[in-house]
């Protein structure tokens, strides 16, 4: 099987969740898809996450760089210009970046623009590739569910613990999340 390239926008890699998930899934499908970015991309990415802890930015930006280039099967730093409508989306080179062979953008920043089908690859939401990557193998997806479970619990709001569901209906997966309960409920029985 040729692995799926999958292109992942910036705001995917600065979710924690979202990024702990895409991680996981990466690892459990072994050659299923392969994770593809830009340097552009990266650089966001890690501004965005550094911008949530400015007392800790330099020693952050190195870990998140340092995570993301563990993580990425490629990072590309050369790209053409493929003619994206300006309409399509707010960052026309994240799609100019994906055309060099991927078959899906993750991103959340779906655009509402009739030139999306004439894209060389799918748009889908972390939410929708989750999804998909449940579809086709759930008990890898069930494995990492029951494996990273206690790992991810962490301090919400107030104090009480949040759960792995909830992080993932929060950070706009309520699909998936509903699914990982699932998961979770049968492991239990």
């Amino acid at each position: 099987m040729v692995p799926q390239r999958i292109f992942v926008d910036a705001d995917v890699l600065a979710s924690r969740t979202q990024y702990l998930w895409l991680t996981l899934l990466r690892e459990e499908a072994g050659d299923w898809f392969q994770l593809h970015s830009s340097s552009d991309v990266v650089v966001d990415a890690v501004q965005a996450w550094v911008g949530r802890d400015p007392v800790a930015r330099a020693d952050a930006a190195s870990r998140r760089l340092e995570s993301l280039a563990a993580s990425l099967d490629e990072v590309v730093g050369v790209f053409a210009d493929i003619g994206v409508p300006r309409g399509v989306s707010k960052g026309a080179s994240v799609h100019d970046a994906a055309a060099t062979g991927a078959h899906v953008l993750l991103t959340s920043q779906v655009p509402d623009s009739a030139g999306v089908d004439d894209l060389p690859f799918e748009i889908y939401t972390p939410d929708q590739f989750f999804c998909f990557v449940d579809d086709g193998a759930a008990s890898r997806v069930r494995g990492a569910a029951r494996q990273y479970d206690h790992r991810t619990r962490r301090p919400a709001r107030g104090g009480a613990v949040e759960s792995l569901t909830e992080a993932l209906a929060a950070a706009d997966c309520p699909g998936f999340a509903e699914r990982v309960s699932t998961h979770l409920r049968a492991s239990v029985h």
